[in-house]
């Protein structure tokens, strides 16, 4: 068990996965936080049959709203080290989520992202790995950090700089905001490799290839 390490999970109707997800996550971890951004399912229901702690937005604020939340709370905790933040939709898996938290622990970066392309680039599907190219691209050219996926839903935040990362965005443009914090304050970090499992759930609750051009307006602001 890892004590001092909080999962950390936004969650929005995803009934179908998220028992499953939980489930095997607590094998490993004593501390999980679920965020319940709003679910109009029975995700409440499925989740409140675990020892979690569950933290409900009235309606769906989106998944930077769900981290922003997730990331006060733990910060309260003290004994919390570092949250490890986790999709709900079942592509990442457990054993990535031991490695981060194992890592985070270890090493003198204080942020660590996970990586799609580093080992496991053959899982994602043609189209979204064409979009995810291009935006990375971007994402180093504006922000000059040296990722090679940015908009990975999982990473290691240690405690000590969640204060730093205090971005605005509530929906999926936090990512580029972390990412522009991460270079303004020149926050050590490093990427994981992770193995992110397509399923035709995940494709149809995943973000929409067009929120790709999004993200790229995002950059183009933030790079200005």
């Amino acid at each position: 068990m890892f004590d001092d390490i909080y999962i950390l999970i936004p969650v929005f109707n995803e009934s179908e996965k998220i028992g499953n997800v939980v489930s095997e996550l607590k094998k490993y971890f004593k501390n999980i936080i679920v965020i319940n951004d709003g679910s109009s399912d029975n995700s409440l229901e499925i989740l409140k049959k675990y020892e979690v702690k569950i933290l409900s937005h009235s309606h769906n604020l989106g998944q930077g709203a769900a981290i922003s939340t997730g990331l006060r709370y733990i910060k309260s905790k003290k004994n919390a080290f570092a949250a490890v933040t986790f999709d709900a939709d079942g592509q990442h898996q457990t054993e990535d989520a031991i490695n981060f938290a194992k890592e985070i622990i270890s090493s003198k970066v204080d942020i660590i992202f996970g990586s799609r392309f580093l080992k496991h680039e053959k899982n994602i599907p043609f189209l979204k790995r064409k979009v995810l190219k291009i935006v990375n691209f971007f994402t180093r050219k504006f922000s000059k950090i040296n990722l090679t996926d940015s908009h990975n839903g999982l990473k290691a935040i240690k405690v000590s700089i969640i204060d730093k990362l205090n971005f605005k965005s509530n929906r999926f443009a936090f990512e580029s905001e972390i990412i522009h914090l991460i270079s303004k304050q020149k926050i050590p970090y490093k990427e994981l490799p992770t193995n992110t499992l397509y399923t035709s759930y995940s494709k149809k609750k995943g973000q929409k290839l067009s929120n790709g051009l999004l993200i790229l307006e995002d950059l183009f602001k933030s790079g200005r």
